[in-house]
């Protein structure tokens, strides 16, 4: 019995057993488990095992925070207690709207992260190579170089669409399928020629004008397609999911392989283009106007805010709904201020776990700080909140200072991100690739710098031994 599966038995021990959990997922360090009884968990021997950070309950759920190998239990766990990934049934116990929005978006949004940020760092190369003269514009290594590192965010309603589709229990074929639908090359240029027959809302932000109909509905589509967008898609699986459950009611068993995905991608694909696609896009314009109106309005209040609030949230695994709304930014605008003003957080926690290594006399507490600090180079900081930094409170509102602090530079230096990065090699993502030179990579530096100069003194200066940390 290898580790990881060590480690799946004794938390199954330690939750009651198979037959009180109901389902299982897990995120980028934590094991989420539904469980029928939250108080058969013994936590107190689930905080004290060696390969388990801590433990928390929320959103309904426990979570086991573990680190990184989270996923190499969770396949461990899933074979020992017979559960598939949770769906949509499970969320419909949860009373609280806000609990089951945020659970929603990060079973949706999380798993397409791997992809995104490696994307992310290939486009980060591309434009460092770029930068620096070793390639050219147009030449084959940056062509293929500047496709692979735009596919992910160019193509993401597909990949949103298999994810939202898993997580709204519905066949996540069609839900590619639909998702390739609303961003198919070519559509939106044939929908939008020539002249239009009216416009909609003229004059206001959400203006549409209308160049076709459909069985004389108007067909409302942006100029520029559903490319890159985040609410259509899982607006639009919301929907089919809904037409896929009943047609699985109606329809006869012998005809249901085919019959079932093919209305439901007919009725879903139209009723989204013509309906649903355009109320989610007045949704989505709306919450950019309003987060783009704060920002004109008082630009320090509004990502002194973002910054603040950013490391409470993942504590309690609710800062998806904030990454989300970085990535529509990055949809409409081909950068983002909301992810690059978070970006400094981890480097305040690599400080903050690097000077607890070097005061600590402690073996254990140098043990859980340094890989703590290595997990944080990579933008995992739940080691470093639950290791280092949480259980000696004032550490963390150090770390909240520092984040604050490198955040504030870059939102005001307006240097936006141009791809989704983390971690140390994240900082090649403040590189423009349509305008030459590296100034938003100096100031990327300089923040990150700062973060980690401040929160490190902070915490270095302060530092008591405790027995607070495990």
């Amino acid at each position: 019995m290898n580790e990881n599966q060590k480690l799946a038995q004794f938390i199954l021990e330690n939750v009651g057993g198979k037959e009180n959990v109901e389902s299982a997922t897990h995120c980028m360090t934590r094991l989420r488990l539904k469980l029928k009884d939250n108080s058969k968990a013994n936590r107190a021997n689930l905080d004290n095992h060696p390969g388990i950070i801590s433990t928390q309950v929320a959103e309904g759920k426990l979570q086991v925070i573990i680190g990184t190998q989270v996923g190499d239990v969770y396949e461990e766990f899933i074979k020992l207690v017979h559960v598939v990934e949770e769906t949509s049934k499970e969320e419909t116990k949860d009373k609280n709207v806000l609990n089951r929005f945020a659970a929603l978006i990060t079973r949706i949004v999380v798993p397409s992260l791997g992809v995104l940020c490696a994307c992310g760092i290939i486009a980060g190369v591309n434009s460092i190579l770029l930068s620096t003269g070793v390639i050219t514009s147009g030449d084959g290594t940056n062509i293929l170089l500047s496709n692979l590192g735009n596919a992910c965010l160019t193509f993401f309603p597909v990949i949103l669409g298999y994810t939202s589709a898993t997580a709204f229990g519905m066949d996540p074929f069609i839900g590619m399928i639909l998702g390739a639908f609303m961003i198919y090359p070519g559509m939106a240029q044939s929908i939008n020629a020539g002249d239009p027959l009216f416009t909609l809302f003229a004059g206001t932000p959400i203006e549409m004008p209308v160049f076709k109909t459909f069985l004389g509905i108007p067909i409302i589509f942006p100029a520029t397609g559903y490319t890159s967008t985040v609410i259509p898609i899982m607006m639009v699986n919301f929907l089919a999911s809904k037409i896929e459950k009943i047609l699985k009611e109606v329809l006869p068993r012998v005809t249901r392989q085919f019959m079932v995905p093919f209305f439901t991608i007919l009725f879903a694909g139209i009723v989204g283009v013509l309906l649903v696609g355009p109320i989610s896009m007045i949704i989505q314009n709306l919450l950019q106007a309003g987060l783009n109106s704060l920002i004109s309005t008082s630009k320090i209040l509004a990502f002194a805010v973002i910054t603040l609030i950013y490391q409470p949230l993942v504590i309690f695994g609710l800062h998806w709904p904030l990454i989300t709304l970085g990535i529509m930014e990055f949809g409409s605008l081909g950068n983002s201020l909301i992810v690059a003003s978070i970006f400094p957080a981890s480097f305040a926690h690599m400080a903050a776990c690097f000077a607890v290594f070097l005061k600590s006399k402690d073996i254990k507490t140098k043990n859980i700080a340094f890989p703590a600090f290595l997990s944080a180079c990579f933008c995992i900081i739940e080691p470093s909140i639950y290791g280092v930094t949480l259980p000696v409170k004032k550490r963390f509102g150090f770390c909240m200072i520092g984040g604050l602090v490198g955040g504030l530079i870059l939102a005001l230096s307006n240097s936006p991100m141009y791809a989704i990065s983390m971690g140390v090699t994240g900082v090649m993502s403040f590189i423009n690739p349509n305008v030459p030179g590296i100034g938003g990579l100096v100031w990327a530096v300089i923040a990150c710098i700062a973060a980690m100069l401040v929160t490190f003194t902070l915490t270095f200066v302060t530092f008591q031994e405790t027995k607070e940390v495990k």
